[in-house]
């Protein structure tokens, strides 16, 4: 990989950053990849990696954007999204620790809290001590945000939330939740509030632990608030920004959709290199079959499609920095977000598909002897976990939708 390939939002500096991250990650987060996914073979997520959790705090790789007075590291969104890329390379399930809670709690935190809320919640999140969760979706609500039923009823200077969430990240663990509740149920979307709840708050419950497919070392839960007191001052920005959730969580799927690009190529590079390194040394017919068309073929496309969405991602991320600092607009980020997001988890799930064909039986395995490359997780593990990407933080159909509304607002064209 040349840095000259990816200009001009691939700096030197940011070349070493991703040097040091993959060091990192296959030094010491590699061998303990295996170890997890044995221990989860449930799919239930009860064996929390708490160890590598908090080492990625101490090292400074959980929302590194966050600036040094909240206790992040104030760097470049770019640079927390080739570390989301290089940890992903390494372990599907592993990037989910930093780009979840970072990307969908702490972000929205910095960008719509108040001070004092800065103050208090970001500093044990960046340094990995808590875990923050993001509430939003509903059994009847995924898509369709305006659909939510969670309520929370003012009462004085208390809001009273009642409501069920369902799939969330993280849920059963978390220490912060931030949860989208309707305060004006009349307005649809636009009577949404969000609030900072905290776990030790007396009524929230976690019903149900869900089985996954993938990302196995990650639980995924249900949170249920039944007569959750909260103080109006824990409405994220305030009381007076009461009814203007719609607009955080806009933003939040911007930001963490970036994140979900990155997770997609790190996988998308993992399935490469692995096919790449077993089509160079496996034999067939008297020749390693990489000299077979029909091996040179699939993985051509490979390359072609990573770089592509390693190109939008960059762009996206790059855009997002800009958004950050005031430079341009954050609308102006949705598009790029939506068509990285879309396009790299797409690309992730088709080179999994290919370095599985690649592969043929040993492939489809689960164990990690048939693999060339140690420190890189086997290709069925890839195709499990990367099959969330085209899902989570708003599915691929929906950044289509996104994505010809952004477009028509750009040419004047009104899409209902």
């Amino acid at each position: 990989m040349s840095m000259g390939l990816y200009a001009p939002y691939v700096t030197p500096e940011i070349e070493e950053h991703r040097k040091k991250v993959r060091e990192f990650a296959e030094k010491e987060l590699a061998p303990l990849r295996q170890e997890y996914e044995e221990k989860n073979l449930d799919g239930l997520g009860r064996e929390f990696p708490w160890d590598i959790y908090r080492k990625l705090g101490e090292k400074g790789y959980l929302a590194e954007h966050v600036p040094k007075e909240y206790g992040g590291k104030g760097e470049s969104f770019l640079k927390e999204i080739i570390t989301i890329e290089e940890i992903s390379r390494v372990c599907g399930a592993f990037s989910v620790l930093v780009d979840y809670t970072p990307t969908l709690v702490c972000n929205p935190i910095l960008s719509f809290g108040t001070e004092e809320q800065k103050k208090k919640y970001l500093p044990p999140l960046v340094k990995g001590e808590k875990i923050g969760s993001y509430c939003l979706t509903e059994i009847k609500a995924g898509s369709d945000v305006a659909a939510i039923e969670t309520k929370a009823e003012k009462k004085g200077d208390e809001y009273i939330i009642n409501g069920h969430k369902k799939f969330i990240m993280l849920g059963n663990l978390a220490d912060i939740f931030l949860v989208y509740a309707k305060t004006k149920p009349e307005a649809g979307y636009r009577g949404i509030t969000v609030f900072i709840v905290e776990r030790e708050t007396e009524g929230i419950s976690f019903p149900k632990q869900e089985k996954k497919l993938g990302l196995r070392a990650t639980p995924t839960s249900e949170v249920k608030f039944e007569n959750v007191r909260v103080p109006s001052e824990n409405i994220l920005g305030g009381p007076e920004q009461e009814n203007r959730g719609i607009y955080v969580a806009l933003d939040a799927l911007d930001h963490g959709r970036c994140g979900v690009a990155a997770q997609g190529l790190g996988a998308a590079q993992a399935a490469f290199e692995q096919a790449l390194k077993f089509a160079s040394e496996r034999e067939q017919f008297g020749k390693p079959i990489i000299g077979w068309e029909a091996i040179q073929w699939m993985l051509a496309d490979m390359a072609m499609k990573i770089d592509a969405a390693r190109l939008l991602t960059y762009r996206a991320a790059h855009l997002r920095d800009l958004a950050i600092k005031g430079q341009i607009e954050r609308r102006k980020v949705t598009l790029p977000a939506s068509m990285a997001k879309c396009y790299a988890t797409e690309v992730a799930t088709f080179a999994a598909h290919r370095a599985i064909q690649i592969f043929g039986g040993r492939g489809y395995m689960a164990d990690p002897e048939y693999v060339p490359i140690k420190e890189l997780p086997t290709p069925e593990n890839i195709y499990r976990d990367c099959r969330i990407y085209e899902i989570y933080e708003g599915t691929n159909e929906i950044q289509r939708y996104v994505i010809v509304r952004e477009i028509a607002r750009l040419y004047g064209i009104k899409v209902k």
